[in-house]
């Protein structure tokens, strides 16, 4: 009896030591039976929880009447260590359980639980995942690639942009080599650019080269990049990576470019507009009087065909100084409705007759009308053509399509949402080096032995003229594809072409008015053998003279022919006012080689009856006046 009592008093002892030292522990502790009876609780339990007023261990924690059913005792009561975390809604508490089974003395088994509080920690996990979500959400909103490269030269993270750019998914690029994910070239060269990323990087600092880097995607696009780099440090100052921002500048620089062509095409537009002026009156005195020799004369044989020779040299002369115009102020294009198939059709006929090159055109039906002018977009559509047979020296198929789209984002700077029509000159040629394509409607820019140069240029500021786009796509090896884009309106219909007037003579008089003496003898001699009477003036002050004059006199001119622009005196839309003070019916032309604005094109604005452009033959002129001496009378 006595060994039991001190067998007893032994454990007793023993036990009071152990709750003396779980007592002292700063963590809870507490231990329950198999039947839910707590057995012990530490004060840091008691504190928190309150006293145990006999309660079962689910009663006392969570305030319920039946074992939770996220309790681990099964687990522990079979001999397993249990951990696990647990929230207490009765204290706003979070907790890490180390749960484990220990044996009693009679051989029964006891739940040993031990309570971390970690409630600090799950609170700032919870303020750091908010933080990572919204950098995550903010990364995602940027409008840039932002990708994270950790100090082993691999990627750490992609934004949503990146993605894109990249053609990885960040899943995919996690964790692989920098530039196998991020493929660069010098923009100027397609040249791969090799990132130091190994080396410190200043912030804010520019990585590729000056003329500016294009990323290569994995599905092969390309894009031109700015990008910008800084190094991510921590709180030592160690780099422990770096942060790179690429930026899609392609339609920024496509906009530059385009900035830069119409600023170099208008700088030499002022020189081109000079000579064109004072070259078209040279060739309308060698043109006009070809054509009177051979229609006063009859000449034949040898000296016939020497004219005839001479005549299409002028013609052709004729022809440069029409490109020179573009460039110049006076090239604004006479526009009118009409479909663009047949236009385009007639002038890829001309432009390859007796070449060893063919045209195949797909036009689909319900072509939208476009309004141009049908001279000039026949040159452009010339152009493209001979540039495109030259592209094949040995010959072959030309591919031109047309089609109706509304531009896109693709399309800039043309408005979106707004319709074109597009017409497609495409050559299977050897194509054009990347370092050369945005340099083709630079004016007298060639890689071609043959040509000036003025082709493209020319037909650039045509269609910039017509409020449309022409832009090149090119790959070495494959061909090149020209791309015009014209405005077009669905709703409109075409107009009818009217009939080119008979080429008769007339009679009347006529006064012309022309700074160049020589020209204005040559048009009076014109006059003269198509039946009219002419008198002649070297300003506008002195054909205003001669057209008051006659009015008062009651033998008023018929017509006049006003030359547009006079150095240093009164030119033909002054003159024209004048007069039509004197006479508001009166008749009148406006001829000139070069114009400051858009009296050529938009004649009748400005009170003119009809216009010839230098140079031009007395069949041009006798057109022109007949088809203007026809029409009634105005009415008052």
């Amino acid at each position: 009896m006595n060994d039991q009592h001190e067998g007893g008093r032994a454990l007793r002892l023993e036990r009071g030591q152990l709750e003396a030292i779980l007592d002292a522990i700063p963590h809870g502790v507490y231990i329950v039976s198999r039947d839910c009876d707590i057995e012990y609780i530490n004060p840091v339990i008691e504190r928190e929880f309150g006293a145990i007023g006999g309660r079962k261990c689910y009663e006392y924690f969570h305030d319920l009447n039946q074992v939770c059913t996220w309790c681990k005792n099964d687990e522990v009561f079979a001999g397993r260590s249990v951990r696990w975390e647990w929230y207490s809604s009765k204290n706003d508490r979070h907790y890490d359980l180390f749960d484990l089974p220990i044996e009693n003395p009679d051989g029964t088994i006891s739940k040993f639980e031990i309570f971390s509080d970690i409630t600090k920690l799950k609170r700032a996990e919870k303020e750091l995942n908010a933080e990572k979500e919204l950098l995550a959400v903010t990364l995602d909103s940027i409008a840039d690639a932002v990708i994270v490269i950790d100090d082993r030269s691999a990627v750490a993270s992609l934004n949503r942009m990146a993605e894109r750019m990249t053609g990885w998914s960040e899943e995919e690029a996690r964790g692989r080599p920098f530039g196998e994910v991020i493929r660069v070239e010098a923009r100027d060269t397609g040249r791969p650019v090799a990132y130091s990323l190994t080396e410190a990087l200043d912030r804010d600092r520019a990585l590729g080269q000056p003329d500016g880097v294009v990323l290569v995607a994995g599905d092969g696009k390309r894009r031109s990049i700015a990008d910008r780099g800084a190094p991510i440090l921590d709180r030592s100052g160690h780099r422990r990576g770096v942060v790179l921002v690429l930026r899609d500048v392609t339609d920024q620089l496509r906009l530059q470019e385009e900035l830069q062509k119409v600023q170099r095409l208008e700088s030499i537009g002022v020189l081109a507009g000079g000579i064109a002026h004072d070259f078209n009156n040279i060739l309308t005195a060698i043109l006009g009087n070809i054509d009177l020799v051979m229609q006063n004369d009859q000449p034949r044989g040898e000296s016939a065909q020497l004219l005839e020779s001479a005549r299409r040299a002028s013609l052709r002369a004729r022809d440069l100084t029409h490109q020179l115009l573009t460039f110049s102020r006076g090239g604004t294009p006479a526009k009118m409705p009409l479909s663009i198939e047949g236009l385009v059709r007639d002038a890829a006929t001309l432009a390859l007759g007796g070449s060893s090159c063919d045209c195949e055109i797909d036009a689909p039906e319900g072509l939208w009308t476009t309004e141009v002018d049908r001279g000039q977009i026949s040159q452009v559509i010339s152009n493209l053509m001979i540039n495109a047979c030259h592209a094949m020296p040995e010959g072959g198929t030309i591919g031109l399509a047309l089609e109706n789209l509304r531009a896109g984002p693709a399309d800039r700077p043309l408005p979106p949402g707004r319709p074109f029509v597009r017409v497609s000159v495409r050559d299977r040629g050897v194509g054009i080096a990347p370092q050369h394509l945005a340099k083709v409607f630079d004016p007298y820019f060639t890689t071609k032995q043959r040509g000036s140069g003025l082709g493209l240029a020319v037909s650039h500021s045509i269609v910039r003229a017509h409020g449309g786009l022409i832009r090149a796509e090119s790959e070495l090896g494959t061909g090149t594809t020209m791309m015009v884009y014209l405005a077009a309106d669905p709703e409109i219909e075409t107009a009818p072409v009217d009939a080119e007037p008979a080429l008769v003579g007339g009679s009347g008089r006529v006064l012309v008015m022309d700074d160049e003496e020589a020209i204005g003898k040559l048009v009076g001699a014109m006059l003269t053998r198509l039946g009219y009477d002419s008198s002649l003036a070297r300003a506008g002050e002195e054909a205003v003279d001669l057209f008051r004059a006659a009015h008062d006199a009651g033998a008023g001119f018929d017509a006049v022919v006003l030359d547009l622009t006079v150095p240093g005196g009164m030119g033909g839309r002054e003159a024209l006012r004048e007069m039509r003070k004197i006479d508001p019916g009166v008749k009148a032309i406006v001829a000139s080689g070069y114009s400051n604005d858009a009296t050529l094109a938009d004649f009748e604005r400005y009170g003119f009856r009809a216009s010839i452009a230098k140079p031009f033959g007395v069949g041009e002129l006798n057109r022109v006046l007949a088809a203007m001496l026809e029409e009634r009378p105005e009415r008052p």
